[in-house]
């Protein structure tokens, strides 16, 4: 199979084979992936203002520094993981295909994915399963939409949503931050914290992405909306339009919690993630002030703070292994000692009540400590 590549507009040879579909702002498709790439649709791309087309490896012309370019080019790009996930993730073709269509922000591709997603966690035998293949470690804005997508579908499955809505959640997931894929790298990807003028430039995501949105006539309005207001508070304290409770859409506040969950567990290039349990504390803390209280409510009901499998050590310094979540409270989930191999319930067992989850660690070995 040939190797597939982003590469700028100025390098690609007159005659290669283009590898994705190419639309204008209003929606017309200008180059058809398989087409023929001609000396009239390369200006035409040019006049357009497309700067990276998806080639072959082998149809790119190579220029002198054309590797410090590349090298250039990729660290301007988002950082994403997706070859993380296991070959057993049954998503995993999906976000590959999520990857390539989101960084060559191509809308449609992102859409027919969203579709698929959808289909394969509506007749997964348990959608809980594939959320426990999630891996909120990982960096980049790709790997964030994409966990998100899943995060929000799994809320509408489990909350019995109508396989539309569903599907609107899981677009709206993947496509809520395609605006920071316009944001200048340097903001975008700046490891600390950013100073009053980049954070105003890196809050413009939200319009910008409403804005780009707004270009292609197959999304829907409710998706657009998702993308513009994902970090409405709910107490008006939010951001573009600083809008309150039921002027919010109902789905983007969804998005807005799981948005929030998904970004403060993993780990940035400016960041290390946090305890799933100290986020699920934070989101309670702000219980109707920053998000709705219902879709708090079904964000804790479905997603698990500590997921089967999960290695973590407890306030006494025992280390244990999570057996199941617990649906009532995700905080306390049921495990096994590996010291005594004694099966605890941190639920019930009044001995263990006064004991926390301290440490996470990862199945790549990392450990991700509680905030003190």
């Amino acid at each position: 199979m040939a190797e597939i590549r982003i590469v700028s507009i100025r390098k690609i040879k007159i005659g290669s084979k283009v590898q994705c579909d190419i639309y204008s702002k209003d929606g017309a498709l200008i180059l058809k992936k398989g087409n023929i790439m001609t000396e009239f649709a390369l200006k035409r791309l040019e006049a357009l203002g497309v700067t990276r087309v998806l080639v072959e490896a082998g149809t790119v012309e190579l220029l002198d520094d054309d590797e410090k370019e590349k090298e250039k080019e990729d660290k301007d790009l988002p950082t994403d993981n997706i070859d993380k996930y296991s070959d057993t993730f049954i998503l995993k073709k999906e976000f590959e295909q999520g990857k390539e269509a989101l960084l060559n922000k191509d809308v449609n591709g992102v859409r027919d994915v969203a579709v698929s997603i959808t289909d394969k966690l509506l007749t997964s035998s348990s959608v809980k399963k594939e959320l426990e293949e999630l891996k909120y470690g990982t960096e980049g804005v790709v790997t964030h939409s994409l966990n998100t997508a899943v995060l929000a579908g799994a809320i509408g499955i489990d909350n019995h949503f109508d396989e539309k809505d569903i599907e609107e959640l899981v677009i709206g997931g993947m496509l809520h931050d395609i605006g920071k894929l316009y944001i200048d790298p340097a903001v975008l990807n700046k490891k600390g914290r950013l100073n009053d003028k980049e954070y105003e430039i890196m809050k413009t995501h939200a319009e910008e992405g409403y804005k780009k949105l707004c270009d292609n006539r197959g999304v829907s309005q409710k998706v657009r909306l998702m993308a513009f207001q994902h970090h409405e508070n709910n107490d008006g304290s939010g951001y573009p339009k600083r809008l309150k409770g039921d002027q919010i859409l109902w789905e983007a506040r969804i998005i807005h919690v799981v948005d929030v969950y998904e970004a403060m567990t993993a780990k940035r290039c400016y960041k290390d993630s946090m305890l799933p349990g100290d986020v699920m504390e934070f989101v309670m803390g702000r219980y109707s002030t920053m998000f709705d209280t219902r879709a708090i409510d079904m964000f804790l009901r479905t997603i698990p703070a500590y997921k089967k499998g999960d290695l973590i050590k407890l306030s006494d310094g025992s280390r244990c292994q999570v057996l199941e979540s617990n649906p009532k409270n995700s905080l306390r989930p049921l495990i096994v000692d590996l010291a005594t191999m004694k099966v605890v319930d941190l639920y019930t067992d009044k001995k263990y009540l006064s004991k926390t989850v301290t440490e996470l660690i990862s199945k790549e070995g990392e450990i991700v400590k509680h905030e003190n």
